[in-house]
């Protein structure tokens, strides 16, 4: 029974660190998204002045 719970656990451990890194590259693409708007807007501010 022992075996079965660490696999378990070690399942979860791995599926765990899988989301974190998927987490961490929709914040890096999300941060890479957000520059490129800035820079859209700020080009958009410099056609009216």
């Amino acid at each position: 029974m022992a075996h079965d719970e660490d696999k378990a656990l070690a399942a979860l451990n791995e599926e765990s660190a899988a989301d974190k890194l998927s987490l961490s590259q929709q914040l890096a693409d999300a941060k890479k998204e957000i520059d490129e708007l800035k820079m859209q807007i700020m080009w958009m501010e410099r056609s009216y002045e």
